[in-house]
Protein backbone atom coordinates (compact mmCIF):
# COMPACT_ATOMS: atom_id res chain seq x y z
CA UNK A 1 0.00 0.00 0.00
CA UNK A 2 2.81 2.39 0.84
CA UNK A 3 4.45 1.63 -2.46
CA UNK A 4 1.25 2.55 -4.38
CA UNK A 5 1.06 5.87 -2.54
CA UNK A 6 4.70 6.54 -3.36
CA UNK A 7 4.07 5.89 -7.07
CA UNK A 8 1.05 8.24 -7.12
CA UNK A 9 3.03 10.99 -5.35
CA UNK A 10 5.97 10.58 -7.73
CA UNK A 11 3.74 10.85 -10.81
CA UNK A 12 2.02 13.96 -9.42
CA UNK A 13 5.40 15.59 -8.67
CA UNK A 14 6.67 14.93 -12.17
CA UNK A 15 3.59 16.49 -13.79
CA UNK A 16 3.87 19.58 -11.59
CA UNK A 17 7.60 19.94 -12.33
CA UNK A 18 7.01 19.71 -16.10
CA UNK A 19 4.37 22.44 -15.90
CA UNK A 20 6.63 24.75 -13.84
CA UNK A 21 9.69 24.26 -16.04
CA UNK A 22 7.85 24.97 -19.33
CA UNK A 23 9.35 28.18 -20.73
CA UNK A 24 7.05 31.19 -20.91
CA UNK A 25 7.83 34.33 -22.85
CA UNK A 26 5.99 37.61 -22.81
CA UNK A 27 6.70 40.43 -25.18
CA UNK A 28 5.46 43.96 -24.86
CA UNK A 29 4.83 45.85 -28.10
CA UNK A 30 5.43 49.55 -28.30
CA UNK A 31 3.49 52.22 -30.10
CA UNK A 32 4.82 53.30 -33.49
CA UNK A 33 5.07 56.86 -34.75
CA UNK A 34 5.66 57.17 -38.51
CA UNK A 35 7.35 60.12 -40.16
CA UNK A 36 8.50 60.80 -43.71
CA UNK A 37 11.90 61.77 -45.07
CA UNK A 38 12.92 62.58 -48.61
CA UNK A 39 15.98 60.45 -49.47
CA UNK A 40 17.79 57.30 -48.49
CA UNK A 41 21.28 56.36 -49.64
CA UNK A 42 21.53 53.14 -51.59
CA UNK A 43 17.90 53.15 -52.71
CA UNK A 44 15.86 54.78 -55.43
CA UNK A 45 14.49 58.15 -54.48
CA UNK A 46 11.18 58.11 -52.66
CA UNK A 47 9.51 58.41 -49.31
CA UNK A 48 10.98 56.73 -46.21
CA UNK A 49 8.67 55.99 -43.33
CA UNK A 50 10.43 55.85 -39.96
CA UNK A 51 9.17 55.29 -36.47
CA UNK A 52 10.31 56.00 -32.96
CA UNK A 53 9.41 53.93 -29.96
CA UNK A 54 6.84 55.41 -27.65
CA UNK A 55 5.79 54.37 -24.16
CA UNK A 56 4.70 50.76 -23.86
CA UNK A 57 0.96 50.30 -23.88
CA UNK A 58 -1.22 47.58 -22.42
CA UNK A 59 -2.44 46.51 -25.87
CA UNK A 60 -0.51 45.30 -28.89
CA UNK A 61 0.30 47.92 -31.50
CA UNK A 62 -1.71 47.06 -34.59
CA UNK A 63 0.90 46.72 -37.34
CA UNK A 64 -1.49 44.64 -39.39
CA UNK A 65 -4.86 43.20 -38.39
CA UNK A 66 -4.61 39.68 -37.07
CA UNK A 67 -6.10 37.21 -39.53
CA UNK A 68 -5.30 39.34 -42.60
CA UNK A 69 -2.86 37.73 -44.98
CA UNK A 70 0.26 39.72 -45.84
CA UNK A 71 1.00 40.17 -49.55
CA UNK A 72 3.81 37.91 -50.71
CA UNK A 73 7.11 39.80 -51.06
CA UNK A 74 8.52 40.14 -54.56
CA UNK A 75 12.11 40.27 -53.25
CA UNK A 76 13.93 39.39 -50.01
CA UNK A 77 17.56 40.40 -49.41
CA UNK A 78 19.88 40.08 -46.42
CA UNK A 79 22.71 42.55 -45.74
CA UNK A 80 25.38 42.41 -43.03
CA UNK A 81 26.89 45.50 -41.46
CA UNK A 82 29.19 44.90 -38.54
CA UNK A 83 27.41 42.89 -35.87
CA UNK A 84 24.00 43.74 -37.32
CA UNK A 85 22.01 42.13 -40.11
CA UNK A 86 19.49 44.01 -42.21
CA UNK A 87 16.65 42.09 -43.82
CA UNK A 88 14.87 43.85 -46.71
CA UNK A 89 11.44 42.61 -47.82
CA UNK A 90 10.00 44.31 -50.90
CA UNK A 91 6.29 44.34 -51.74
CA UNK A 92 4.21 45.74 -54.59
CA UNK A 93 0.73 46.66 -53.41
CA UNK A 94 -2.19 48.86 -54.45
CA UNK A 95 -1.60 52.59 -54.12
CA UNK A 96 -4.29 52.87 -51.44
CA UNK A 97 -2.75 50.05 -49.35
CA UNK A 98 -1.42 51.26 -45.99
CA UNK A 99 2.31 50.33 -45.97
CA UNK A 100 2.33 50.01 -42.18
CA UNK A 101 0.17 46.89 -42.64
CA UNK A 102 3.19 45.21 -44.26
CA UNK A 103 5.22 45.45 -41.07
CA UNK A 104 5.62 42.19 -39.17
CA UNK A 105 6.05 41.85 -35.44
CA UNK A 106 9.50 41.03 -34.06
CA UNK A 107 10.68 37.62 -35.20
CA UNK A 108 13.73 35.35 -35.01
CA UNK A 109 15.54 33.89 -38.01
CA UNK A 110 18.95 32.33 -38.54
CA UNK A 111 20.13 33.09 -35.01
CA UNK A 112 19.15 36.79 -35.19
CA UNK A 113 16.31 38.68 -33.58
CA UNK A 114 14.77 41.12 -36.08
CA UNK A 115 12.74 44.21 -35.33
CA UNK A 116 11.14 46.73 -37.66
CA UNK A 117 13.39 49.63 -38.70
CA UNK A 118 11.85 51.60 -41.58
CA UNK A 119 9.65 51.59 -44.67
CA UNK A 120 11.06 52.79 -48.00
CA UNK A 121 8.77 53.68 -50.92
CA UNK A 122 10.75 52.70 -53.98
CA UNK A 123 8.36 53.09 -56.90
CA UNK A 124 4.90 54.35 -57.79
CA UNK A 125 2.97 53.32 -60.91
CA UNK A 126 -0.17 55.13 -62.03
CA UNK A 127 -3.07 52.85 -62.78
CA UNK A 128 -5.47 52.79 -65.70
CA UNK A 129 -7.78 50.30 -67.36
CA UNK A 130 -8.87 50.04 -70.99
CA UNK A 131 -11.60 48.23 -72.85
CA UNK A 132 -13.27 48.17 -76.26
CA UNK A 133 -16.61 49.97 -76.17
CA UNK A 134 -19.49 49.94 -78.67
CA UNK A 135 -22.31 52.44 -79.02
CA UNK A 136 -24.95 53.21 -81.66
CA UNK A 137 -26.30 56.57 -82.86
CA UNK A 138 -29.46 57.43 -84.77
CA UNK A 139 -30.34 60.59 -86.76
CA UNK A 140 -33.46 61.70 -88.67
CA UNK A 141 -33.27 62.78 -92.33
CA UNK A 142 -35.53 63.70 -95.23
CA UNK A 143 -33.36 61.74 -97.62
CA UNK A 144 -32.10 58.18 -97.73
CA UNK A 145 -28.92 59.03 -99.59
CA UNK A 146 -26.11 57.03 -97.93
CA UNK A 147 -23.41 59.68 -98.31
CA UNK A 148 -25.68 62.36 -96.86
CA UNK A 149 -26.64 60.13 -93.95
CA UNK A 150 -23.00 59.23 -93.09
CA UNK A 151 -22.10 62.91 -93.14
CA UNK A 152 -25.04 63.65 -90.87
CA UNK A 153 -23.98 60.93 -88.39
CA UNK A 154 -20.37 62.14 -88.15
CA UNK A 155 -17.08 60.24 -87.99
CA UNK A 156 -16.61 60.33 -84.17
CA UNK A 157 -18.73 59.97 -81.06
CA UNK A 158 -17.67 60.93 -77.48
CA UNK A 159 -18.09 58.09 -74.94
CA UNK A 160 -18.46 57.89 -71.16
CA UNK A 161 -20.18 55.42 -68.86
CA UNK A 162 -21.11 54.89 -65.23
CA UNK A 163 -17.92 52.87 -64.61
CA UNK A 164 -15.77 55.91 -65.42
CA UNK A 165 -14.53 54.88 -68.87
CA UNK A 166 -14.09 57.77 -71.32
CA UNK A 167 -12.83 58.22 -74.88
CA UNK A 168 -13.85 58.57 -78.54
CA UNK A 169 -15.58 55.99 -80.69
CA UNK A 170 -15.29 55.86 -84.47
CA UNK A 171 -18.04 55.31 -87.04
CA UNK A 172 -18.30 51.92 -88.75
CA UNK A 173 -19.98 52.74 -92.11
CA UNK A 174 -20.77 49.12 -92.86
CA UNK A 175 -23.22 49.08 -89.94
CA UNK A 176 -25.44 51.82 -91.43
CA UNK A 177 -29.13 50.95 -91.56
CA UNK A 178 -32.04 53.13 -92.76
CA UNK A 179 -35.75 52.86 -92.04
CA UNK A 180 -38.73 54.97 -93.06
CA UNK A 181 -40.44 56.96 -90.34
CA UNK A 182 -43.76 57.41 -92.26
CA UNK A 183 -45.42 57.93 -95.66
CA UNK A 184 -47.54 60.58 -97.49
CA UNK A 185 -49.59 60.68 -100.73
CA UNK A 186 -48.46 62.43 -103.92
CA UNK A 187 -49.55 62.85 -107.59
CA UNK A 188 -47.77 63.43 -110.91
CA UNK A 189 -48.45 63.75 -114.63
CA UNK A 190 -47.69 60.88 -116.96
CA UNK A 191 -47.21 61.82 -120.65
CA UNK A 192 -46.74 59.91 -123.87
CA UNK A 193 -46.21 60.84 -127.55
CA UNK A 194 -47.51 58.73 -130.35
CA UNK A 195 -46.92 59.23 -134.15
CA UNK A 196 -49.58 58.32 -136.68
CA UNK A 197 -48.50 58.52 -140.39
CA UNK A 198 -50.36 58.36 -143.73
CA UNK A 199 -53.45 60.29 -142.67
CA UNK A 200 -55.49 61.81 -145.52
CA UNK A 201 -56.25 65.04 -143.71
CA UNK A 202 -55.95 66.80 -140.41
CA UNK A 203 -58.92 65.09 -138.85
CA UNK A 204 -58.73 64.49 -135.12
CA UNK A 205 -61.13 61.71 -135.59
CA UNK A 206 -58.38 59.73 -137.32
CA UNK A 207 -56.25 59.83 -134.15
CA UNK A 208 -57.03 57.52 -131.11
CA UNK A 209 -58.41 59.47 -128.17
CA UNK A 210 -56.47 57.32 -125.55
CA UNK A 211 -53.29 55.29 -125.30
CA UNK A 212 -51.72 52.91 -122.73
CA UNK A 213 -48.48 53.48 -120.87
CA UNK A 214 -47.17 51.23 -118.05
CA UNK A 215 -50.67 49.93 -117.54
CA UNK A 216 -52.15 53.44 -117.27
CA UNK A 217 -54.67 54.92 -119.76
CA UNK A 218 -53.72 58.39 -121.03
CA UNK A 219 -56.03 60.85 -122.82
CA UNK A 220 -55.29 62.76 -125.99
CA UNK A 221 -54.36 66.34 -125.24
CA UNK A 222 -52.95 67.84 -128.44
CA UNK A 223 -51.82 66.97 -131.99
CA UNK A 224 -49.00 68.37 -134.09
CA UNK A 225 -49.59 67.87 -137.85
CA UNK A 226 -46.88 67.36 -140.38
CA UNK A 227 -47.20 67.11 -144.19
CA UNK A 228 -45.78 63.88 -145.48
CA UNK A 229 -45.79 64.63 -149.22
CA UNK A 230 -47.54 66.68 -151.97
CA UNK A 231 -49.45 66.19 -155.27
CA UNK A 232 -50.42 68.60 -158.10
CA UNK A 233 -53.98 69.54 -158.59
CA UNK A 234 -54.22 71.94 -161.50
CA UNK A 235 -51.70 74.56 -160.95
CA UNK A 236 -51.65 73.97 -157.16
CA UNK A 237 -49.60 71.68 -154.92
CA UNK A 238 -51.55 70.05 -152.11
CA UNK A 239 -50.34 67.61 -149.40
CA UNK A 240 -50.73 64.01 -150.38
CA UNK A 241 -50.82 62.77 -146.65
CA UNK A 242 -50.33 63.94 -143.10
CA UNK A 243 -48.48 62.68 -139.99
CA UNK A 244 -50.09 63.30 -136.61
CA UNK A 245 -47.85 63.76 -133.55
CA UNK A 246 -50.35 63.08 -130.72
CA UNK A 247 -49.66 64.19 -127.17
CA UNK A 248 -51.33 62.15 -124.38
CA UNK A 249 -51.28 62.74 -120.58
CA UNK A 250 -52.82 61.52 -117.34
CA UNK A 251 -52.64 62.08 -113.58
CA UNK A 252 -51.03 59.28 -111.43
CA UNK A 253 -50.92 59.07 -107.60
CA UNK A 254 -48.94 57.13 -104.97
CA UNK A 255 -47.27 57.31 -101.53
CA UNK A 256 -43.75 58.12 -100.56
CA UNK A 257 -41.65 58.17 -97.35
CA UNK A 258 -42.17 61.29 -95.26
CA UNK A 259 -38.79 60.86 -93.52
CA UNK A 260 -35.96 58.45 -92.63
CA UNK A 261 -34.04 57.35 -89.48
CA UNK A 262 -30.44 56.31 -90.02
CA UNK A 263 -28.64 54.18 -87.37
CA UNK A 264 -24.95 53.22 -87.26
CA UNK A 265 -22.51 51.73 -84.72
CA UNK A 266 -19.35 53.27 -83.32
CA UNK A 267 -16.44 51.39 -81.75
CA UNK A 268 -13.16 52.26 -80.07
CA UNK A 269 -10.80 51.87 -77.09
CA UNK A 270 -11.77 53.77 -73.92
CA UNK A 271 -9.85 54.15 -70.65
CA UNK A 272 -10.35 55.06 -67.04
CA UNK A 273 -8.06 55.78 -64.11
CA UNK A 274 -7.69 53.03 -61.52
CA UNK A 275 -5.80 52.49 -58.32
CA UNK A 276 -2.10 52.32 -59.13
CA UNK A 277 0.65 50.31 -57.51
CA UNK A 278 3.37 51.26 -55.06
CA UNK A 279 6.52 49.33 -54.23
CA UNK A 280 7.75 49.40 -50.63
CA UNK A 281 10.81 47.90 -48.95
CA UNK A 282 10.35 46.96 -45.29
CA UNK A 283 13.69 47.06 -43.46
CA UNK A 284 14.27 44.94 -40.35
CA UNK A 285 17.33 45.29 -38.12
CA UNK A 286 18.62 42.05 -36.63
CA UNK A 287 20.81 41.46 -33.59
CA UNK A 288 22.48 38.13 -32.94
CA UNK A 289 20.75 36.10 -30.29
CA UNK A 290 22.99 34.99 -27.40
CA UNK A 291 21.33 31.90 -26.00
CA UNK A 292 22.36 30.73 -22.46
CA UNK A 293 22.52 27.04 -21.84
CA UNK A 294 19.01 25.83 -21.29
CA UNK A 295 18.60 23.05 -18.76
CA UNK A 296 14.88 22.84 -19.35
CA UNK A 297 15.12 20.27 -22.18
CA UNK A 298 17.35 18.05 -20.05
CA UNK A 299 14.97 18.34 -17.12
CA UNK A 300 11.98 17.61 -19.30
CA UNK A 301 13.75 14.65 -20.92
CA UNK A 302 14.65 13.30 -17.46
CA UNK A 303 11.09 13.69 -16.28
CA UNK A 304 9.81 11.91 -19.35
CA UNK A 305 12.24 9.03 -18.82
CA UNK A 306 11.30 8.83 -15.15
CA UNK A 307 7.62 8.84 -16.08
CA UNK A 308 8.20 6.02 -18.53
CA UNK A 309 10.03 4.01 -15.86
CA UNK A 310 7.23 4.55 -13.38
CA UNK A 311 4.65 3.55 -16.00
CA UNK A 312 6.61 0.37 -16.79
CA UNK A 313 6.84 -0.47 -13.09
CA UNK A 314 3.13 0.09 -12.56
CA UNK A 315 2.22 -2.01 -15.60
CA UNK A 316 4.64 -4.69 -14.48
CA UNK A 317 3.09 -4.83 -11.04
CA UNK A 318 -0.37 -5.14 -12.58
CA UNK A 319 0.57 -7.96 -14.97
CA UNK A 320 -1.23 -11.31 -14.91
CA UNK A 321 0.96 -13.99 -13.41
CA UNK A 322 -1.19 -17.18 -13.37
CA UNK A 323 -2.61 -18.96 -16.43
CA UNK A 324 -5.51 -21.38 -15.83
CA UNK A 325 -6.18 -24.36 -18.14
CA UNK A 326 -9.02 -26.85 -17.79
CA UNK A 327 -8.28 -30.46 -18.74
CA UNK A 328 -10.88 -31.90 -21.08
CA UNK A 329 -10.10 -35.61 -21.30
CA UNK A 330 -6.49 -34.80 -20.58
CA UNK A 331 -6.27 -32.05 -23.24
CA UNK A 332 -5.51 -28.58 -21.77
CA UNK A 333 -7.83 -25.74 -22.82
CA UNK A 334 -7.14 -22.10 -21.87
CA UNK A 335 -9.67 -20.92 -19.30
CA UNK A 336 -8.34 -17.57 -18.02
CA UNK A 337 -5.31 -15.47 -17.09
CA UNK A 338 -5.46 -13.86 -13.65
CA UNK A 339 -3.27 -11.93 -11.26
CA UNK A 340 -2.57 -13.35 -7.80
CA UNK A 341 -0.98 -11.03 -5.27
CA UNK A 342 2.08 -12.57 -3.60
CA UNK A 343 1.02 -10.80 -0.38
CA UNK A 344 -2.43 -12.42 -0.41
CA UNK A 345 -2.00 -15.59 -2.54
CA UNK A 346 -5.63 -16.69 -3.01
CA UNK A 347 -6.81 -18.26 -6.27
CA UNK A 348 -10.57 -18.63 -6.85
CA UNK A 349 -11.50 -21.73 -8.93
CA UNK A 350 -15.01 -22.09 -7.47
CA UNK A 351 -16.67 -21.88 -10.89
CA UNK A 352 -14.80 -24.94 -12.27
CA UNK A 353 -16.17 -28.41 -11.56
CA UNK A 354 -15.91 -31.98 -12.85
CA UNK A 355 -12.68 -31.26 -14.75
CA UNK A 356 -9.06 -31.19 -13.79
CA UNK A 357 -7.20 -27.88 -13.66
CA UNK A 358 -3.66 -27.03 -14.71
CA UNK A 359 -2.07 -23.88 -13.26
CA UNK A 360 0.93 -22.28 -14.97
CA UNK A 361 2.71 -19.75 -12.72
CA UNK A 362 4.89 -16.87 -13.79
CA UNK A 363 8.56 -17.41 -13.03
CA UNK A 364 8.79 -14.29 -10.82
CA UNK A 365 5.62 -15.31 -8.99
CA UNK A 366 7.16 -18.68 -8.17
CA UNK A 367 10.34 -16.97 -7.04
CA UNK A 368 8.43 -14.54 -4.79
CA UNK A 369 6.43 -17.39 -3.11
CA UNK A 370 9.12 -20.03 -3.01
CA UNK A 371 8.46 -22.56 -0.24
CA UNK A 372 5.13 -20.89 0.56
CA UNK A 373 1.53 -21.87 -0.04
CA UNK A 374 -1.24 -20.59 -2.32
CA UNK A 375 -4.82 -20.98 -1.09
CA UNK A 376 -7.09 -22.31 -3.87
CA UNK A 377 -10.86 -21.97 -3.44
CA UNK A 378 -12.55 -24.84 -5.27
CA UNK A 379 -16.19 -25.56 -6.07
CA UNK A 380 -16.45 -28.17 -3.31
CA UNK A 381 -12.94 -28.43 -1.87
CA UNK A 382 -10.23 -25.89 -1.05
CA UNK A 383 -6.51 -26.45 -1.53
CA UNK A 384 -3.27 -25.12 -0.22
CA UNK A 385 -0.60 -25.58 -2.83
CA UNK A 386 3.05 -25.47 -1.86
CA UNK A 387 5.29 -23.47 -4.23
CA UNK A 388 8.50 -25.45 -4.52
CA UNK A 389 9.93 -24.01 -7.71
CA UNK A 390 7.77 -25.77 -10.30
CA UNK A 391 5.92 -23.49 -12.73
CA UNK A 392 3.06 -25.99 -13.31
CA UNK A 393 0.54 -27.40 -10.82
CA UNK A 394 -2.36 -29.73 -11.62
CA UNK A 395 -5.50 -30.15 -9.48
CA UNK A 396 -7.98 -33.03 -9.65
CA UNK A 397 -11.68 -32.55 -10.56
CA UNK A 398 -14.04 -31.20 -7.81
CA UNK A 399 -16.66 -33.83 -6.77
CA UNK A 400 -17.26 -33.20 -3.07
CA UNK A 401 -20.44 -32.36 -1.25
CA UNK A 402 -21.67 -28.72 -1.38
CA UNK A 403 -21.10 -28.04 2.32
CA UNK A 404 -17.42 -28.89 2.19
CA UNK A 405 -16.35 -25.61 0.64
CA UNK A 406 -17.58 -23.38 3.46
CA UNK A 407 -16.10 -25.62 6.15
CA UNK A 408 -12.82 -25.72 4.27
CA UNK A 409 -12.69 -21.92 4.09
CA UNK A 410 -13.25 -21.76 7.87
CA UNK A 411 -10.47 -24.30 8.43
CA UNK A 412 -8.17 -22.21 6.23
CA UNK A 413 -8.90 -19.13 8.26
CA UNK A 414 -7.95 -21.16 11.35
CA UNK A 415 -4.72 -22.26 9.68
CA UNK A 416 -5.61 -25.86 8.71
CA UNK A 417 -3.93 -27.60 5.79
CA UNK A 418 -5.72 -29.18 2.85
CA UNK A 419 -4.34 -32.08 0.97
CA UNK A 420 -6.62 -31.86 -2.05
CA UNK A 421 -3.72 -30.75 -4.26
CA UNK A 422 -0.27 -32.18 -4.57
CA UNK A 423 2.73 -30.07 -5.55
CA UNK A 424 4.35 -31.34 -8.72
Amino acid sequence: MKRKKWLIMAATGMIATMMLTSPAMAEADSEIDISTTDNFDGFQSGNIYQYTEGPASGTDAVLYPEGDMLPYPIDIQLFSQGELNYLHKTYTVAANYDPTLLVEKDFSQGGYRYRFSEIIQRDSIAGFAAKTAHQSKSVESETDDEAALLALLGDKLPYSDADGYEGELFLMPETLSVRETGSMPYSYTVTAIRKYEGLENKDWGLVPKTTEKNGMTLKLQDIDWQESGSRSVGYSEIPSSYTAIAHYSGIASGTKASGYVATASYSGEVEKETIGKNTYTIVYEGEQIVVPFNFAPLIIAGLIIAGCIVAVVVLWRLRRNVTIYILQQGVPELYAKVRVSPKNPVLDLSKITDVGVRLVFDKRFVKALYDQKVFVIGRFTNYRISITGSLVQELPPQRYADGASESARQDWEQGSDFSGGEAE
